[in-house]
Parts: C-alpha cells; structure tokens; sequence
C-alpha cells in the first residue's frame, strides 16, 4: 500500500501549532502571571518586570489548536484528492484508531500516574478516577456534566478528532470531493445551531464536531486547492494585508472579550489564511525563517502528538517540584521557557518508546492487508 509522502511545511504548522498550545499552557501552571506583577511591582526586579512583557502573545495562543484542525483536514483528505480515489473505509478507521488510541491512552496513564503522585505528595484535587474512565472511553466532552480530567484538559481534542474521523468518510460518500456547495450550507447550518444552542446553556456542545466541523472542512478543501496546484493563484501581495487584517479582527475579539463564537470565527479565518500563506509561500518562508529553524521547529512538528498529549501533566508537576524548592511560582518569564526543555525532552522519549513503534508496527499489519 502507497503511502502519501510527508510534506515539511505541513510538519512545520504542527511544530508551530504545539508551541503556541504549550506557550498558552506554561504560563497557567508555572508562572505568577502578568496581573501579580502588575498590582505588586515594587517586589520584582526590573529584570523580571521586563521579561513579563515576553507573556504578552500568550492569552492569545491558546486558538493555535484551530491550525490543528486545519491541518488535520488537510492531512486526512490529501491521499483522496487524486482523481478515480476509492477509499477502503474499513482500513481507514482501522488505521485511524491504531494511530490515536494506543497513544492517546498512553498518555492517559502517564497523567493518572503523575496526578495520583500529585493528589498523595502535594494535595493535588485533581485527580479524579471517575473523570479518567470517561477520558479513557472518549466520553469526557459530553453529558451528564464536566468530564474533562483537570490534569490534563489538553485531551478533549481527541474525542472530537474522533468525530471529525466519523463525519469525513459520510461527507466524502454523500458529496464526493468535499466540494459541493450543499455540503457546506449543511456543515454551516449545523454549526448555526450549535452556536445558538450552546448559548442558550448547552456548553457541551462547543467541544463537538457539531460546533467545529467547519474548521475541519476547511483543511481539508485546501488540501485538494494544494494537490491541484490551485494555491499558486494566491499572490503574495493580496496575502499579506489580508493576514493582517484577519489577524487584526482575531486580536480584537480576544481583546474585547467577544463571544467565544464570535472569536472562533476570527481566529479561524486568520489561520485559514496563515495556513495558504505557508503553503503557498513555502520557499519564502523557507529563505525567510532558514533551513535550521525550520528544521527544528518540524521536527517539534514530528513528535507533536506526543508533546501535545503529555505537556499539561508535566508542567503541573514542574510547578509542584519548583514551588517545593523556592515557594512559589517563578516570577521570571524565562524560567518557565526553560522548563520546555525537560518537557520536549520527555515527549520525545514518548514519541521514540511508544508513539514512533506503534505507528510502524500498525503500518507494517496494514501493508499486510
């Protein structure tokens, strides 16, 4: 069986992606934060007063989980975009849980592990053995209440990846190459009622496909614009200012405090637009950013499952640990910087003892079939 070969700058907007998530997240767990500093300033040194300013994009990094998304709608629609394409659904979902589960429940058991740890050393209030039977099953996004394990809220994407996986073969069976204009007045539509009903109380429903389909489809219509070579028509000097603008129109609804909707929206255009940027504007980026930057941030691309599945647990230890040693949060920006060290470090170890063998072994039994 033919593999679809790896595209880097598709590894590139994971690595991104992952940092941002991570930048967005340290600073929960293993700094004082902005407003301590602020109301307290004759406590810090102007050394620390400076570096917070380094803080200041993070509220903002938290929407980078919308390239992941994207990019996994591009990812899974690619191998299909060639023309005559036939899909073997039964090997796609058998492939599709090979390269989540066993990994995702990985990461679970590392969680549980250091939130027991937490919960016995520390008082930790956390852990929770109901919340990690729903986690276990999936089952954490929806109803009855909040399931989500607070040691690690950085999972709930995985069972509405889960969902994107089951809507995709249905879509592509209905509509073909995902480019029927019904199918996006439906996904819309869908999405509009989502919208009002999560507003009206139903909260659960912002973390489904329901909700964020739409984001999705989005990748994966660029992945047929990209195989069919349609990304080169997007010209560099109408791309620019429309990033700006839509990264402008993002920042403002995170500022104003708009409804969560409303900011989803902003920020997911503004990455839909980032996303074309890179792709189509691969070889600028490249000359801009270097090969060796580039190559170090797709390769946090490459291990980027692992390292998105297994930070937040990490840093909540890390903050236990450095508040044991100094007692209290580092009130330097930079500190929690270097804490991603160890934290990469561990992922990779993750990626190399568990993540990396099973994706080969999975891909050695499926080229079997």
């Amino acid at each position: 069986m033919n593999h679809t070969p790896r595209i880097q700058i598709i590894d590139f907007l994971r690595g991104l992606s992952c940092l941002g998530v991570l930048l967005y997240h340290v600073r929960v767990e293993l700094w004082v934060g902005w407003w301590q500093i602020s109301w307290y300033p004759q406590e810090y040194s102007s050394f620390t007063k400076a570096m917070a300013w380094l803080s200041i994009p993070t509220p903002f990094l938290g929407y980078a989980v919308l390239l992941f998304f994207l990019i996994s709608g591009f990812c899974i629609h690619y191998p299909n975009t060639a023309e005559n394409t036939n899909p073997c659904w039964k090997t796609y979902f058998i492939r599709r849980f090979w390269r989540i589960y066993p990994t995702y429940l990985g990461a679970l058991i590392l969680t549980a592990g250091i939130s027991f740890l937490c919960f016995k050393l520390w008082g930790d209030k956390t852990w929770d053995i109901e919340r990690i039977f729903r986690v276990a099953t999936l089952t954490q996004n929806y109803p009855p209440g909040n399931g989500q394990f607070l040691s690690n809220p950085s999972l709930w994407t995985i069972p509405l990846e889960l969902e994107f996986y089951i809507l995709y073969p249905l879509a592509f069976c209905l509509f073909g190459k995902l480019r029927s204009s019904m199918l996006w007045i439906l996904s819309l539509g869908i999405s509009a009622v989502s919208i009002y009903l999560s507003n009206e109380g139903h909260v659960w429903l912002s973390f489904t496909a329901f909700f964020l389909w739409p984001s999705w489809l989005l990748g994966a219509w660029i992945s047929q614009l990209y195989r069919d070579k349609k990304l080169d028509g997007f010209k560099l000097y109408y791309q620019v200012p429309v990033m700006a603008l839509s990264l402008s129109f993002a920042l403002l609804s995170r500022y104003q405090n708009w409804e969560s909707w409303a900011q989803y929206i902003a920020w997911t255009v503004f990455y839909l637009f980032f996303f074309i940027f890179c792709l189509s504007q691969a070889d600028l980026l490249n000359r801009i950013i270097g090969r060796r930057i580039l190559g170090w941030i797709s390769w946090i691309g490459k291990i980027s499952f692992s390292l998105y599945l297994i930070h937040f647990p990490l840093f909540k230890l890390f903050g236990y640990l450095h508040r044991d040693f100094w007692g209290e949060k580092p009130a330097n920006f930079l500190v929690p910087l270097l804490y991603l060290i160890p934290v990469i470090f561990v992922a990779w170890l993750f990626y190399r003892l568990l993540e990396n063998p099973i994706h080969q072994w999975s891909k050695k039994k499926m080229n079997r079939l």
